[in-house]
């Protein structure tokens, strides 16, 4: 009798699921763009995803499209009230882009996001230079394709319509979490709402940003430091449109300058430097500041002596590549922002009920532009965990460690690696020049150890 009643009760209550995950139509209104829903207090979601965002909308598409969550519920929690939009009609590009690689192309393509980025705009390039300015060793990489420069808004919004088209998953915008409580043992997670609705779920997943909520409800360590830096991003018009298809770094002892091509003679600049200079940059008149740009990416190199001769010895063994011919800059097309560079690295991905992924999880230096692809490679990680474990049910522990494990095995080296890179060229102490700028030039010409670097800068 007893089984009975639990056999009766469990039909009960999958039947109701599947009465309200019908009726979600009718408790969703779509008004200006908005996307509204009902959330019913003490509702349960089989996940729920807290942050939107390149990564978040990546999660729920990415967790919605495997066998396993057929019939489970997603909730996507956006705390931002607009809606992510791409305006076919205007010329102005988002400041925000992304260097994405080919590797998240194809994992876009997967989701069925791609040919919806296609349709809106992105931009391909085959080779990209970086060399210093207290030397003339450069090293170049080429592929086809190298990589596409995709806006922010174009990935996100192609996503948000995906997600759209899925029955199993629903989105909830201009709600904020206010409080999260996390099970000791097997229970749910329960999320508290700033309308006061109350959540349970299986697995929560973090992609609430740098400052993320569902990492301090965590309580877990997090090794993070400001570089007393600024990123100026703008999207520059240069004079010709011959170099559309490269972009361009140079290291300068106030940090990393780079040149990301978007399409007829448009690039998309990030400056990064100290924050004194940063202010300076965004005072300027635009005449002045396409100057500093220019003479940044011109000028030439302040050898130090030591320097100098290791450059005559390896000119005399052929390592020494020149400094590309780079694009003039004649304006700035839009405003300019400037935005706070820093490092983190929480010690746990994962903990009861719950993971963190995107800068929830690690925060980068944009010199490599790896930040987004990322997050996007830790949202593989999280559905491959998944899948590599198909009788475990949602939020398993074992699976969640396995996505912890096997993400920090893999985004660790790239963190320190970039941060490593950040300090190395911030400095114009003649031994380390010279010491960076010889390895530079042995690299330059070992091609199993550029292809080495090669891939695993389009994986």
């Amino acid at each position: 009798q007893h089984y009975f009643i639990q056999s009766n009760l469990r039909d009960g209550i999958m039947m109701l699921r599947k009465l309200l995950h019908c009726c979600r139509p009718l408790l969703s209104t779509h008004i200006k763009g908005r996307y509204l829903s009902v959330v019913h207090p003490s509702q349960f979601y089989d996940v729920v995803i807290v942050g939107g965002g390149l990564v978040g909308n990546a999660a729920a598409v990415a967790l919605a499209l495997e066998e396993k969550f057929e019939d489970k519920t997603i909730l996507l929690l956006d705390q931002t009230s607009e809606e992510p939009s791409f305006d076919p009609d205007s010329e102005e590009f988002n400041l925000r882009v992304i260097n994405l690689t080919v590797g998240n192309q194809k994992f876009l393509d997967r989701l069925g996001a791609w040919d919806k980025i296609r349709a809106m705009r992105n931009h391909e390039y085959e080779k990209i230079y970086c060399w210093e300015s207290n030397s003339n060793h450069t090293i170049s990489f080429d592929a086809s394709p190298m990589g596409y420069i995709v806006e922010n808004n174009v990935i996100e919004s192609a996503l948000l319509q995906v997600a759209k088209n899925l029955h199993n998953v629903e989105i909830v915008r201009g709600e904020e979490v206010t409080n999260i409580s996390l099970p000791m043992q097997q229970e749910r997670a329960v999320l508290t709402l700033q309308s006061g609705d109350v959540l349970d779920t299986d697995l929560l997943v973090g992609a609430d940003g740098a400052n993320s909520l569902v990492r301090r409800t965590m309580e877990t360590p997090v090794m993070s430091w400001m570089y007393n830096q600024q990123g100026i991003v703008c999207t520059l018009q240069s004079a010709t449109t011959d170099k559309d298809r490269v972009a361009y770094q140079r290291f300068l002892p106030s940090g990393p300058i780079a040149l990301l091509p978007l399409n007829n003679g448009l690039f998309s600049l990030v400056w990064s430097c100290k924050s004194i200079i940063a202010n300076e940059l965004m005072s300027l008149s635009e005449d002045d500041f396409v100057a500093r740009v220019n003479n940044a990416f011109q000028r030439e190199a302040n050898v130090p002596p030591l320097v100098a001769a290791m450059e005559t010895l390896s000119e005399y063994f052929q390592l020494l590549e020149e400094p590309p011919d780079t694009p003039v800059i004649t304006g700035v097309s839009g405003p300019r922002a400037q935005f706070p560079l820093g490092f983190s690295n929480s010690c746990r991905y994962a903990g009861a009920r719950c993971v963190l992924v995107g800068d929830a999880a690690h925060r980068v230096h944009p010199l490599a532009g790896q930040g987004a692809n990322i997050g996007f490679r830790g949202v593989q990680q999280l559905v491959s965990s998944i899948t590599d474990h198909p009788e475990a049910p949602v939020g398993d522990h074992k699976v969640l460690n396995s996505y912890e494990s096997e993400l920090q095995r893999h985004v660790t080296p790239m963190l320190c690696f970039i941060d490593g890179m950040n300090k190395l060229y911030s400095t114009s102490f003649g031994p380390v020049v010279a010491a960076r700028s010889y390895g530079l030039g042995v690299v330059n010409q070992l091609p199993s150890v550029k292809n080495m670097f090669l891939d695993t800068a389009r994986s």
